[in-house]
């Protein structure tokens, strides 16, 4: 009789086993779904940012362009080309040197890329240490 009790108990782990990692398993698969989920939204939302900020770059150039050369031919009489061209490319640095700061503090406060697949592995932690 206890080589039978042996065996089912045998038998009773290896399935406890077997659907410990199953559970396991299916656990980690939908967390990489969550996680290709958040890659995917990132990649689409960065792909929008970049095309948006290309177009809108190279209208604002043209404006620009436009608007210098307005500036210089309206102020070819009172003052000279040059000192019209120079008071504009200073202007102009200082925008940029502006514009840059501020892409660059928008980068640094970003909220970190899959936050939401991080917390769920976070609370699958808590939850096993919880059981230990």
């Amino acid at each position: 009789m206890s080589a039978n009790a042996s065996e089912d108990a045998a038998g009773g782990i290896a399935a406890a086993w077997r659907r410990l990692l199953g559970i396991g398993g299916a656990v980690v698969q939908g967390r990489l779904e969550l996680a290709g989920i958040e890659f995917e939204e990132e990649v689409r939302r960065w792909s929008g940012i970049a095309i948006l900020g290309a177009v809108a770059a190279v209208f604002a150039l043209l404006t620009l362009a436009g608007l210098t050369a307005l500036l210089v031919i309206l102020s070819w009489g009172r003052i000279g080309p040059w000192q019209v061209l120079t008071i504009l490319c200073v202007a102009y640095a200082a925008i940029a040197a502006y514009c840059v700061s501020r892409l660059r503090a928008a980068i640094r406060n970003a909220p970190p890329p899959f936050a939401a697949t991080r917390a769920e592995f976070e609370k699958d932690r808590a939850a096993w240490r919880a059981r230990s």
